[in-house]
């Protein structure tokens, strides 16, 4: 779920974390991806990011993006598993199974290994990017 430009307010300060509450809005109901947006049990969705400046519960602030985090985790979840088949596919044609397997089927068995593979490291690697978004590409912006 990305929060970019969307308003809210503090719910919690505590310590050196700040937890937002943010309603569903009207057209929650017709989104796609309600099923992967899991709102509370009274349809609330809460976003707990580092303290970046002094506020108080209740009041109004809005999330912003501050680099292109959709870019990133496409390029991650969708190019590293291609580029990883097209390097198994490669592999397999190039190297010499032929006495073992037809040129065709290795590179096939290859550029699934090497696909298989890739969701691992993009899984990974998508860990590492969701971990740091709130000090890298989530900003809390005071409402006037």
């Amino acid at each position: 779920m990305l929060y970019n430009g969307e308003t809210g307010f503090i719910q919690s300060v505590e310590d050196s974390q700040v937890t937002i509450l943010f309603a569903t809005g009207d057209a929650c109901d017709s989104c796609g991806l309600k099923v992967v947006c899991a709102p509370g049990k009274q349809s609330e969705r809460l976003l707990t990011l580092p303290q970046t400046g002094e506020f108080k519960a209740g009041q109004k602030v809005q999330v912003e993006e501050l680099s292109n985090l959709e870019l990133h985790l496409a390029l991650i979840q969708f190019g590293l598993p291609m580029v990883a088949f097209l390097v198994g596919l490669f592999i397999g044609y190039v190297l010499p199974f032929q006495h073992i397997l037809p040129r065709e089927l290795s590179a096939f068995l290859l550029a699934c290994v090497g696909l298989g593979l890739s969701f691992f490291a993009a899984r990974r690697l998508v860990q590492r990017v969701v971990d740091i978004i709130p000090e890298k590409y989530l900003r809390i912006v005071p409402c006037a």
